[in-house]
């Protein structure tokens, strides 16, 4: 009974928390449906309020302006068709008197015609299709997210150095209906655009068949201007780049000689992008179709040129006035200019860097990549985009271990290192690799994440002192103590040796064939102590040798074996050439 009585229990309370669930799924199930059906309908409260709208255009019959896109397609289609005095209902004239309505509504029509041809591309999928402005493809992240609107953004066209907008504006007069225009203030804006952007001299002077569309948005003209400028821009280049390299070529032996034919090539790109842009700004000016691609391409590269020629000024002004010599540069003295150079290639990688981020920043700026349509077509590309930058990870990646080196300062300009069983000096630290020098002269070109990667010996890094230490195989019965004497005289006697109280030489091993001596002697850096190293042993081999043809019965300096090999070989050899003197062959 009382199991009876507890599964009825636990019954009762599961019925009641099914029926609070359902409760809970069927009210969000209707809030949801509430909120969609609100989202559908639009809201009708989100709107500027004026007393009229354009009173001195007087009735312009049936016209969409309902919702923004509506508002839009209305007004090209109107204007297209040569209709200017309908499409002026599309504008705010309240800016305007009503008796001169009527008038500039005609000539600010037709500019806007312009305007929206020329500078701005519409995004048709971006411009909402509704009452309320919503935007339902909005992230829900956004500020407007799910929220009606009543002023909506377009483009935003530069104006001298003000960028200004094209917008619509949703405006209920007291009269009427809510309705999309043109926002009063780029109405106002647009006798300025149109002096900039609209038809100038160049255009007026064509002849009709040039001012013909032939594709959409392109005139005929259009199609012979662009190469006309490409070839313009591309001509004149060139022209410089000859000017500068025969220029270059008369002053060759000079600095100034050497500056000219290395900025050629970066001082022709900039003069080339130079005319496009202003070609492109005061006498094509081309259709949205062309300008929104071409544009940002004549700005880039004008950025890109202007950088180059910064950069490459730069470093002749370096290479001119610190030491070029790494040989020079690796000296005790000149610790401090090796530091300096050193800082200097860092604050140069890290100067570089910033110039080009700031460039970019100031390139999208003035394209208003993040305000106009430009962003839409860089924003469809972001798959090409993680493409590129994937294809570009190692070069990523040598830059941030170039600044790594610059920051730890493992390595240093003048530096003398042993990487890879080569003695070689650091002679350039670059963005994607580190120069190196061999002392024979070659040159090392090591990838910068392989040389921060591997392991090396810096030999003036702190202290460019250096000790070194020969070692010789000796017979079991040689006199060390000779031999100290002897490396004593040399130690007094060389200029490269620092510490002649720390040179010393030391009995390091032995096995059955004879001993192993050390003769240690420091230098002041690793030039003089490799050489130091090198006149070390030809004076410890000439004193083994000199003190084993000196030696005392029952005492030598060479290992037996070695001794042995060296008597054999020359017994075979008188044996094979016949010397007189040997015992005649028994017959």
């Amino acid at each position: 009974m009382r199991y009876f009585l507890e599964f009825r229990a636990q019954g009762v309370t599961m019925r009641r928390l099914l029926a609070i669930f359902l409760t809970v799924f069927l009210a969000s199930f209707t809030g949801f449906a509430d909120i969609a059906a609100a989202q559908q309908s639009g809201s009708d409260n989100s709107y500027f309020e004026v007393e009229t709208l354009n009173p001195g255009l007087g009735d312009g019959g049936r016209i969409n302006r309902d919702t923004p896109q509506a508002t839009v397609e209305s007004f090209l289609h109107h204007a297209r068709a040569g209709d200017h005095a309908k499409a002026a209902h599309l504008l705010d004239l309240g800016q305007i008197e009503p008796d001169s309505q009527r008038r500039v509504g005609l000539e600010r029509a037709r500019q806007l015609e312009q305007i929206l041809t020329r500078k701005v591309w519409l995004k048709w999928e971006d411009i909402p299709d509704r009452r309320d402005g919503l935007d339902i493809t909005a992230s829900p992240k956004a500020l407007m997210a799910g929220e009606p609107r009543r002023s909506i953004r377009l483009a935003l066209i530069d104006l001298e150095d003000l960028p200004v907008p094209i917008s619509l504006e949703r405006v209920k007069p007291a009269d009427g209906a809510p309705v999309w225009v043109f926002a009063a203030q780029t109405v106002d804006n647009l006798p300025a655009l149109h002096e900039l952007y609209g038809e100038n001299w160049f255009e007026r002077s064509l002849p009709d068949w040039a001012r013909a569309q032939v594709t959409s948005g392109l005139e005929a003209w259009q199609l012979i201007a662009m190469p006309v400028l490409l070839i313009s821009s591309v001509l004149a280049g060139w022209l410089v780049y000859r000017l500068f390299r025969n220029a270059g070529d008369r002053l060759k032996p000079r600095f100034s000689g050497r500056l000219l034919r290395r900025l050629a090539l970066s001082l022709a790109i900039l003069t080339g992008a130079v005319i496009g842009y202003v070609m492109q700004r005061h006498l094509f000016v081309f259709s949205a179709t062309i300008d929104t691609f071409l544009g940002p391409l004549m700005l880039l590269i004008l950025f890109g040129g202007g950088l180059t020629v910064f950069v490459q000024t730069i470093d002749m002004i370096l290479e001119r006035t610190l030491i070029r010599d790494i040989a020079e540069l690796e000296q005790p003295e000149n610790r401090e200019m090796r530091a300096f150079q050193t800082n200097l290639s860092a604050f140069r990688r890290i100067g570089i860097v910033l110039a080009v981020v700031f460039a970019a920043g100031l390139l999208m700026t003035q394209v208003n990549l993040f305000a106009t349509t430009g962003v839409a077509l860089i924003g469809s590309a972001g798959v090409v985009t993680l493409i590129l930058a994937y294809a570009a990870r190692s070069a990523l990646s040598n830059i941030m271990a170039s600044l790594q080196i610059a920051i730890s300062k493992t390595a240093a300009v003048g530096d003398s290192l042993y990487f890879e069983n080569r003695w070689c000096y650091v002679e350039k630290i670059n963005f994607t690799y580190v120069q190196l020098k061999t002392w024979d002269k070659r040159r090392l070109i090591v990838p910068v994440t392989y040389f921060v990667s591997e392991p090396f010996e810096n030999w003036t890094k702190r202290d460019p002192n250096m000790t070194k230490v020969v070692k010789l195989r000796l017979h079991h019965s040689a006199d060390i103590d000779s031999l100290r004497a002897r490396f004593e005289d040399f130690v007094s006697s060389n200029d490269k040796v620092i510490d002649k109280d720390g040179a010393r030489v030391l009995v390091v091993d032995h096995d059955a064939s004879g001993m192993v001596v050390g003769f240690y002697a420091t230098a002041e850096e690793p030039l003089s102590a490799w050489t130091m190293e090198c006149e070390l042993r030809e004076a410890m081999l000439k004193a083994a040798r000199e003190l084993e043809l000196e030696r005392a019965e029952g005492v030598q300096y060479l290992p037996a074996e070695r001794e042995s090999r060296v008597s054999d070989f020359a017994t075979e050899q008188n044996e094979e050439q016949g010397k007189p003197g040997d015992p005649p062959d028994e017959d």
